[in-house]
């Protein structure tokens, strides 16, 4: 505890921990102040459908601002020096990076609830300025769609940033881990479409001339970025990937399977970060 405290107070101090959230949520204000037009489309604003747009940004842009948050957070330690610093006080490796990381936890569990309350909040303003009604979110199951929606965002995010992790402590460096899980976050789902009309591609005519059914799940569908995709739709009123093109050739994942997936990858990328900080060469 006492080093997850210490962690918590340099995140605290820091700049970046500010500096991110506070982009995250005018990004989420601006764009929901100009997304009224669509708003008004539909005419009334219901929960928990709500939840749907403000989970892009929790897992969507959260997401990736959590991997590159996470990066400099533990990678900034080699670049100042702290590592060394640490190591010489004869504190555990383990229970160091162990600490850093349950710190990440806190902190992204806090940053979640602030963004989803702040997106209800906006969905307020955005309906009085655009003049469009808006459903309570206590109607029917009233807050536990909310919960629900935070159960299976959290693992996520959490999963996500555990890449940025383990990326900046292999290469030592927070630029390192910054730009490799970017990367990663943003050419995976690229990989996963080619690969899907690569693997389908001969029979697609058979799919929508035959009422063809849907596939069975495919390798790519279980990529580490991919995988939490299939998590957040079993929230209640998610966009459901089974109306998607990829649904339409491929049977989604299912959310249990999809859960027990993102925890193995958060546990397993973890311990090897674990694993390789025990054995690198502090100088």
């Amino acid at each position: 505890m006492r080093l997850i405290r210490a962690e918590l107070l340099k995140a605290r101090r820091r700049r970046a921990t500010w500096v991110m959230l506070i982009v995250m949520l005018v990004i989420m204000g601006l764009i929901y102040l100009v997304a009224g037009a669509a708003f008004q489309l539909l005419g009334v604003i219901e929960f928990p459908a709500a939840y749907a747009l403000i989970s892009q940004f929790a897992f969507g842009l959260g997401g990736l601002l959590a991997l590159v948050y996470a990066a400099a957070f533990v990678g900034a330690d080699w670049n100042w020096g702290v590592v060394r610093n640490v190591i010489a006080r004869g504190e555990s490796r383990t229970a160091y990076l162990l600490a850093k990381a349950a710190a990440l936890a806190v902190m992204f569990a806090i940053a979640l609830v602030l963004i989803f309350l702040f997106g209800i909040v906006m969905t307020y303003v955005t309906g009085l300025i655009w003049s469009v009604p808006v459903v309570s979110p206590l109607r029917g199951r009233g807050l536990q769609d909310l919960a629900d929606w935070l159960v299976l965002t959290y693992p996520v995010i959490l999963q996500r940033a555990a890449i940025g992790l383990v990326v900046a402590v292999l290469l030592r460096s927070q630029l390192a881990g910054a730009v490799v899980g970017v990367l990663l976050y943003l050419g995976e789902p690229i990989i996963r479409f080619t690969l899907t009309l690569f693997t389908f591609g001969a029979v697609l005519e058979d799919r929508f001339m035959n009422n063809f059914e849907p596939g069975p799940n495919q390798w790519f569908q279980f990529l580490p970025i991919t995988i939490g995709d299939y998590v957040v739709q079993g929230a209640p009123g998610a966009v459901n990937l089974q109306n998607s093109l990829e649904g339409l050739l491929i049977k989604p994942v299912p959310v249990e399977i999809g859960m027990l997936a993102v925890l193995i990858y958060l546990l397993v990328t973890i311990a090897v970060g674990v694993f390789f900080f025990n054995r690198q060469e502090i100088v």
